[in-house]
């Protein structure tokens, strides 16, 4: 059963833009604030022309193949089944966490009204308590019973809370930047603008939340398979709806730095901490006695992360899905029930959101576990369009990128770039992972079928484990995440664009001949 092409232009783009403005918006600021001071303002704009590169690069090869999920696809397409097994798993472990993410995230924000949600831990630190993880697993279940019904019924229910989630956070910004207790010293004073330098914007970019906010905008691009016209609506609507969010969220940062008691920050911005922080704005209006708004944040701390839960479940369904359309993942994950959803699929997100809920007591735990994952899915697209463009240039392409080559490497640098940032530790992490899914899946298909794993293409996989053993590497000796601070920051980012443009054409070269690319797209197709 194919899906019905039923949502529109602004369909689309309200769906990256409902999925970018979640929980982003309501822990991100003090986090990012934490790590840059008041240039955490520039965080989010450099963050959002990051996100334009690379959203360029997925724009075409979105229109040349506009199917669900596509985007776990291109790998296959270029380096083989392995290489898009791997790949596809990695996007489905970023993807499957964010539902979790928003429903923690309207549980935090909630305690400030029910405490029974949440614990002091040993260092005195909150904690969502027993009771706090069951209205976590609550939510969830909502989240996915909702997407059971029509895609189509999903994203007019989106299209209307985006809007609230667009309106509200300019209501409270401006609130906060023309209120009689905002600051704006707090701008230049206690140690200055940048008191942290280029490693606090780096470091708020991959560890603070803010490469976690722009996210979303993969789920326009996930849902080409079922818009109207993809070719020519998902480019228009992927880089609008990155424009929209990064004006937004550079406004919340200033809203959120002016607003800051400078009480607060007798101690600096890395110690910033004040009462009602596990809900940062909420906590924020009602020491300014603005109890109006306290009432709106806490209708908005609901309204928007279980909107972004609602698609980034759609979209981690779609992503499994297409796992299943290169038996990545067992074959039933591709059924559609008669709404034309992944049932299946969702109710298998569900349960493995329920494993990742319990290991993290917050939000920021579960979205710096995120991250890391998430800049390896990105890393793959750039590689993918330069190959495709070489050995596929038959292809229909609506949107076809300008100086694809250079816009490529780019995309790819930065990726780079945010795999450094990311720091030693979370990446060590994630590499162990990798290896240890890769070692387990070949055992099992070399016990079960020798013909078939021959038919693997292990070489063009190697890339992606040479990439992330590097950039281990080169974390251990830097300056991020618990590194030995051997190479300074300077010299850090130097090696690092190095290395990925290595990585790029070597990854480039180990790519499938065009007759096996052209089996393989068919394979999908058909």
């Amino acid at each position: 059963m194919l899906p019905k092409r039923n949502i529109g232009l602004l369909g689309v783009t309200l769906a990256s833009v409902g999925s970018m403005i979640g929980s982003g918006w309501l822990f991100g600021p003090l986090y990012a604030a934490q790590m840059a001071g008041p240039a955490s303002i520039l965080s989010w704009l450099v963050g959002g022309l990051f996100f334009i590169f690379i959203a360029l690069v997925f724009s075409e090869l979105s229109s040349l193949f506009p199917m669900m999920g596509g985007l776990t696809s291109y790998s296959f397409f270029t380096h083989g089944k392995f290489t898009g097994i791997v790949t596809g798993w990695i996007y489905f472990l970023c993807f499957v966490t964010i539902a979790p993410i928003e429903s923690l995230a309207v549980v935090q924000y909630s305690s400030n009204y029910f405490p029974i949600f949440v614990n002091q831990n040993l260092q005195g630190k909150s904690e969502l308590s027993i009771i706090g993880y069951i209205a976590a697993i609550l939510i969830l279940f909502i989240i996915i019973l909702i997407n059971n019904f029509s895609v189509k019924l999903l994203t007019r229910a989106n299209s209307l809370a985006t809007i609230w989630k667009l309106f509200v956070p300019l209501i409270i910004s401006f609130a906060f930047i023309f209120g009689s207790h905002s600051s704006f010293s707090n701008i230049t004073e206690f140690n200055g603008f940048a008191p942290f330098g280029i490693q606090g914007i780096m470091a708020s970019l991959s560890v603070g939340g803010i490469i976690f906010a722009f996210g979303g905008f993969q789920s326009g691009i996930i849902l080409a398979g079922e818009t109207k016209n993809p070719q020519k609506n998902i480019p228009i609507a992927i880089i609008s709806s990155i424009l929209i969010v990064t004006c937004l969220y550079a406004l919340i940062q200033l809203a959120f730095v002016v607003a800051v008691p400078e009480t607060s920050l007798a101690q600096g911005w890395d110690k910033l901490t004040f009462i009602g922080d596990f809900g940062p704005f909420a906590g924020l209006a009602f020491a300014a006695g603005l109890t109006l708004l306290c009432t709106l944040l806490y209708i908005d701390a609901i309204v928007s992360p279980f909107g972004s839960g609602l698609m980034m479940a759609s979209t981690t369904a779609r992503v499994m899905h297409s796992l299943g359309t290169i038996h990545a993942a067992p074959h039933f994950v591709t059924k559609l029930n008669k709404y034309g959803a992944p049932e299946k699929s969702l109710w298998v997100c569900f349960g493995i959101g329920l494993l990742l809920l319990f290991p993290f007591p917050g939000w920021k735990e579960m979205v710096t576990f995120l991250t890391s994952s998430y800049v390896v899915t990105l890393s793959v697209t750039p590689i993918a369009l330069m190959v495709l463009r070489d050995k596929y240039p038959e292809g229909k392409r609506v949107f076809k990128l300008p100086l694809y080559k250079i816009i490529s490497l780019i995309a790819f640098c930065i990726c780079g770039l945010m795999m450094h940032w990311i720091g030693f530790t979370v990446l060590l992490k994630l590499t162990c992972v990798v290896f240890l899914f890769a070692i387990i899946y070949s055992t099992y298909i070399f016990r079960k079928n020798k013909i078939l794993f021959k038919n693997l293409d292990l070489k063009g996989a190697s890339w992606i484990f040479l990439y992330l053993i590097g950039f281990a590497a080169i974390n251990y000796f830097s300056t991020f995440g618990n590194g030995t601070g051997q190479l300074t920051m300077i010299k850090g980012n130097i090696v690092a664009v190095i290395f990925s443009i290595f990585i790029f054409f070597i990854a480039c070269k180990l790519s499938l001949n065009k007759k096996r690319i052209l089996e393989n797209i068919q394979e999908i197709k058909h």
